[in-house]
């Protein structure tokens, strides 16, 4: 299959935009808007107050609160973040416009996720999210693309206690059900979230692929299919107690705790069925995992005033994980020979420490000034033993065992200082610089030992201009430096070579030598919120990467094998536009709907791969539109989402090439409240049912293999049952 079938193959016809807008319009007909009861009121408060905050302060960022991210239900912060403007969300990976993932810093309380999964914190914990283009110099500038920042809710100041189940079909069923309780005594304050689920659609239905190898001459040598297939049932329980004391002069101290406790058993069938050429030499694996972790932190929290006007904030933490992997790997020939019976037992250990320290001065003479240091050490200690039984052709059996023992250690302390400066009574600045260092070391058993360590500073530089005394225009201006370190499993990580190797199927390789990306970012914004509730912003980011990091797949020995390396240079360049208004701004006898839009284009080229799919991310087109409203006469709130992304061809490397489908979603959602306590969610996702694929070639000096991988469309519906006491 040529490229250009494979682009007709993925170019499947969408459905005609005038019939969407009239599915998102049909779901508002005949809806009359009514006043908002007192716990409506009290979340319009708080994000009017958030919004005023972020549109006075110099660093530009985003705040989304925890009643938008939880409007459809969702049960993790990934699944909620997929809705929210300038935010994408691919293959279970949450991104900002124009780089892939990896590029994107996601924190939890300002400080790196260690030991935890961002997925089994209870979306009840979660007070808002904040969405920093450029960064802080309080956060560490591993964040090429920007930052997410999870910030959890404090305990409150009443007793309250919160309860939700909730039970969805998609492939199959699943069900999740979150508790959080709070209460105070004297001066001391406490809260309790457990939390409990059951999940069965991680790898959603079978998968299906079709591989074809041709020659120089685009005659067809080689050609099979594969069905991919798991079933499992993944079982997660957490508990986050926090407990804080808090005096009348201020002087506070808390303790914030996780623990988590996680099984994934699953099993897998994957077939193949070989039309033409030399098959491979297996036709047909079982694969039974067996997949137990844990995982624990906890941080002391400490603040205080000392001298006049400075506030000092300390924190220690300490995170420890446990994860023991065990697989059966079965591997049968076309005549159902059994050739290959691999076992392998992984376990993983990994521990660290963190501190913060924050020193603040606010309101010293027009300047916010805060200053500190960031330190923290993790070590992952990971040990592999497998035993491969091979059967010959004539019957006998041959064990060969492998033992890998690997270690790193990931070190970094950074020193920071920012200044909020309002420079006249319209305009500001914050200025701040960032030292931070980075030091690895790796070392295993079949590993030479390798250590590398980068220091980068990082000064970041935002302004804000008000074009009126109202605040209802500002420009911004800003730049800043960031990086990107290499994750431990790029540097250091057990390989094991696949028995169906091939280009298209290669082996991980560790490269301990690879060095982090380096970047400038700019930024300029034009900004608008009207007394009329019209908002709209225009946004526009370049950055330039150094040392970028690219997969390569090359051959040693008669293997494939695939490892990162640096290479070269890159650039993106982004624009968005972005509006909210209410339907009244426009009709004046028009029911409350509110409807938000989105658009982001971005442009991005590598340098050391030819034109014209030298991207940095398949995506470069994104659009996202919300409405929202609630009923007059009835206790009914409905609302849709309507998400496009196009998908475009994307040159991994020189020997590899993926192929992207355009996708576009539409999720829907309707709460009835029982009284001002008790409400009842339903939702939709995917009500559109559309199926994807996704191709790939693969370039040699003769041959050039394509793959292409399709997947049956599912919705996923959702009922949740929600109650505060």
């Amino acid at each position: 299959m040529n490229q250009t079938q494979m682009k007709n193959v993925l170019s499947a016809q969408h459905l005609p935009t005038k019939l969407v807008c009239a599915l998102l319009v049909s779901v508002s007909s005949g809806i009359q808007a009514q006043n908002a009861d007192q716990q409506v009121q009290q979340v319009e408060v708080k994000a009017k107050s958030a919004t005023e905050n972020v549109q006075r302060d110099a660093s530009a960022k985003t705040v989304v609160l925890n009643a938008e991210l939880m409007r459809f239900g969702d049960t993790s912060i990934t699944e909620a973040m997929k809705r929210v403007p300038g935010v994408i969300v691919s293959n279970g990976v949450i991104q900002l416009p124009g780089m892939g993932g990896q590029y994107t810093q996601i924190l939890l309380d300002g400080e790196p996720l260690r030991s935890t999964n961002i997925d089994h914190i209870p979306m009840s914990m979660i007070d808002r999210v904040e969405i920093y283009r450029l960064g802080s110099a309080e956060f560490s500038s591993a964040a090429i693309a920007g930052t997410i920042n999870i910030i959890l809710k404090k305990i409150p100041r009443e007793a309250q206690q919160q309860i939700k189940l909730s039970v969805s079909d998609a492939y199959l069923p699943a069900a999740k059900l979150d508790w959080r309780g709070s209460g105070t005594r004297d001066k001391i304050s406490y809260a309790l979230s457990i939390a409990a689920g059951i999940d069965r659609n991680a790898f959603g239905p079978p998968k299906f692929s079709s591989v074809s190898v041709r020659d120089v001459n685009n005659v067809i040598v080689s050609e099979y299919e594969t069905r991919f297939e798991s079933k499992f049932k993944s079982k997660m329980f957490s508990i986050n107690p926090k407990f804080q004391y808090k005096a009348p002069d201020g002087f506070n101290i808390g303790l914030d705790s996780g623990f988590v406790f996680y099984n994934f058993p699953v099993e897998i069938v994957d077939d193949y069925q070989f039309l033409k050429g030399e098959p491979l030499p297996v036709a047909h694996e079982k694969v039974r995992v067996n997949d137990y972790s844990k995982s624990a932190n906890s941080t002391l929290s400490i603040g205080d005033r000392i001298w006049k006007d400075v506030n000092v904030d300390l924190t220690l933490g300490v995170n420890g994980g446990y994860t023991k992997n065990d697989l059966n790997q079965l591997h049968f020939t076309q005549d159902a020979t059994l050739v290959l019976d691999r076992n392998i037992n992984r376990v993983r250990r990994s521990g660290g420490v963190d501190s913060t320290l924050k020193l603040r001065a606010p309101g010293f003479e027009n300047h916010d000034i805060v200053g500190g240091w960031n330190g923290n050490s993790q070590v992952v200690n990971e040990r592999s033993v497998s035993v491969d039984s091979k059967t010959g052709s004539n019957g006998t059996t041959t064990n060969i065992a492998n033992d890998q023992i690997t270690r790193s250690v990931v070190s970094r302390i950074a020193l920071f200082v920012q200044d909020d400066w309002r420079f006249q009574k319209t305009s500001s600045a914050s200025i701040g610089l960032r030292w931070e260092t980075v030091r690895v070391e790796t070392e295993g058993n079949q590993l030479l030992p390798g250590q590398f360590s980068a220091n980068v500073w990082s000064p970041i530089v935002q302004t804000l201009w008000q074009l009126n005394p109202e605040n209802t225009d500002r420009i911004r201006i800003g730049v800043a430096r960031s990086y990107n370190a290499p994750n431990n499993f790029q540097l250091v990580n057990p390989g094991f070579k696949l028995i169906n190797n091939s280009i298209e199927n290669p082996n991980d390789l560790a490269n301990p030598s690879l060095r982090p990306e380096l970047a400038w970012s700019y930024e300029a914004a034009y900004e608008h919120n009207g007394a009329d509730k019209w908002n709209y912003n225009v946004r526009s980011v370049i950055r330039k990467i150094e040392d970028l990091h690219r997969q390569d797949i090359i051959e040693i020995g008669g293997d494939w094998w695939q490892q990162y390396v640096n290479a070269g240079q890159a650039m993106s360049k982004n624009i968005s536009v972005d509006t909210q208004f209410p339907l009244k701004r426009f009709i004046a006898d028009a029911p409350e709907l509110n409807f938000s839009f989105s658009v982001s284009k971005n442009w991005t080229f590598v340098s050391n791969l030819p034109q014209p799919d030298n991207r940095l991310t398949p995506i470069t087109l994104t659009a996202n539109s919300n409405i929202d409203y609630t009923a007059k006469d009835l206790p009914l709130s409905l609302g849709a989402s309507l998400r496009y992304r196009d998908g475009n061809p994307f040159m991994v490397s020189l020997s590899q090439r993926q192929l992207h489908q355009a996708q576009t979603n539409l999720d829907v959602y309707g709460v009835w409240k029982f009284d001002k306590k008790t409400q009842l969610r339903f939702n939709i996702d995917n009500v559109l049912k559309r199926a994807y694929a996704n191709g790939f070639e693969f370039y040699e000096r003769k041959f050039t293999t394509s793959k292409i991988e399709r997947k049956a469309a599912y919705r996923m519906v959702r009922l949740n049952f929600e109650h505060n006491f």
